[in-house]
């Protein structure tokens, strides 16, 4: 309900001038890309404030706080090609958030190359963090924007089978199926609707899930 209304106060805001359309069409372009990359930014914010809530929430259940997390080992890997511990150190929670901020901005604007490495360094910073499993989305899409589809699986699976109970996981998921049907592997891409539908009955992605399933049924 929250995402519905934000998008439609967005959407009201965009329609509610027209200038001419002789003197306005840049202005009218650059007005809709920027809008474009505010619902992105938006709804991003709010995939990360329900994901914080839900686990506030669930903590509560059952009576304690959430246990620390765990200690990282050392290692020379690139976290998000690897699956190891960060490289990049330096960044604080602060400038992580950023740096993440920085790549869905890239990401809305078409800077594709820019946002992939954006998005890089919030997982290398941290890939247990709060932003891990996003940022490996958006990797993942990225790559899907490039009609790089083998990467973008690569990804995406990294999400559905490392993050499966973070908030981008059933996102990844449904994303996964769309590149498997994007490289004609039908069987795999109906079988990963079907898991969506299973793992996460009442999510969004559950219910594109579903449309898609009867589009490709045979």
């Amino acid at each position: 309900m929250k995402r519905l209304s934000v998008i439609g106060c967005l959407v009201f805001a965009a329609c509610a001038t027209k200038p001419p359309a002789k003197t306005a069409t840049v202005a009218a372009d650059t007005r809709l890309a920027d809008l474009q990359t505010s619902m992105t930014e938006l709804l991003e914010r709010l995939d990360v404030m329900n994901d914080r809530i839900t686990r506030l929430e669930k903590a509560g259940e059952i009576g304690g706080a959430p246990p620390p997390p765990a200690a990282k080992p050392a290692t020379t890997k690139t976290a998000a090609e690897g699956g190891g511990a960060p490289q990049n150190r330096a960044l604080t929670a602060a400038s992580i958030a950023d740096t993440y901020r920085n790549g869905v901005v890239l990401y809305g604007t078409n800077r594709h190359v820019e946002a992939r490495a954006a998005f890089q360094r919030v997982f290398d910073a941290d890939p247990s963090g709060e932003l891990a499993d996003n940022a490996l989305f958006w990797i993942g899409e990225t790559y899907y924007a490039a009609n790089d589809f083998n990467n973008a699986i690569r990804f995406y699976k990294r999400v559905a089978d490392k993050y499966g109970d973070q908030n981008k996981a059933p996102d990844a998921m449904y994303k996964l199926a769309l590149a498997y049907e994007k490289t004609s592997d039908l069987v795999l891409a109906r079988t990963t609707l079907q898991e969506v539908i299973k793992r996460y009955p009442y999510s969004a992605p559950a219910a594109s899930a579903k449309s898609e399933l009867n589009r490709i049924k045979y």
